[in-house]
């Protein structure tokens, strides 16, 4: 699966009860997108990259082993301080790193919400080989990736960039299911998307950006594949 979340989706994670319905943002969408695949999870090792102050592994937990991969250094407006939940294993590491503390094929599956985008270009190929690692055959690999999307259809290398990652020969990864979008697209109204009240403050966070988001959609990717 390589596709954006479109709203009649998320209209029925609502309606079943996996959205967080006081949040009016795209992680509590993407949120949703990650429950509706995980839902029914139980007994698993489940890895979340760059979870920060994860607010799934909390559900999570509760019927399934759970790590919160993260260095905790602040990057893409994350948190610093090291969150201390019963439950909830910590382990202080990017993927791409190799770390020793995080075993070959021991993790059932392994998801981000909104961190794939914020991996330095030289880094990306070797984020996916390090989650391919750590993850057991018949694993799952879940990534809601935000997206800049324009009213023109125009190339995202990132876009290829990501396709081309968990591509590459000896990783053992497959589609769940055919890719639909490629490196060159647009936005549709169909498609799920940031607030422009949560547009409006990440402008007060980052002023460099605003004229850029003024004329453009976040969206979502959602990235699913199976180790084979």
């Amino acid at each position: 699966m390589y596709d954006f979340i479109r709203k009649l989706e998320f209209f029925d994670w609502w309606d079943a009860g996996w959205a967080d319905k006081s949040a009016r943002n795209l992680k509590s969408i993407q949120d949703a997108w990650i429950m509706s695949e995980l839902r029914d999870a139980e007994g698993l090792r489940i890895g979340e990259v760059g979870g920060g102050d994860s607010r799934l592994l909390h559900y999570l937990k509760e019927r399934n082993s759970c790590v919160n991969i993260d260095k905790f250094e602040g990057l893409g407006k994350g948190p610093k301080k090291v969150p201390e939940i019963d439950g909830i294993e910590v382990v202080q590491a990017y993927m791409g790193d190799f770390d020793e503390a995080l075993e070959d094929e021991s993790f059932d599956v392994m998801f981000s919400v909104s961190v794939i985008e914020h991996v330095a270009d030289e880094h990306v190929n070797g984020c996916f080989k390090d989650m391919a690692r750590v993850l057991k055959p018949g694993g799952r690999l879940l990534h809601a990736i935000d997206i800049y999307l324009y009213e023109d259809e125009c190339v995202m290398p990132r876009i290829d960039a990501y396709r081309e990652a968990v591509e590459m020969p000896g990783l053992g990864l497959r589609w769940h299911t055919e890719p639909v979008i490629g490196d060159q697209t647009k936005f549709r109204c169909a498609y799920a998307t940031n607030s422009d009240q949560q547009l409006a403050y990440a402008c007060s966070l980052v002023p460099s950006m605003r004229e850029m988001r003024a004329d453009m959609q976040v969206c979502s990717i959602k990235m699913a594949l199976d180790k084979e």
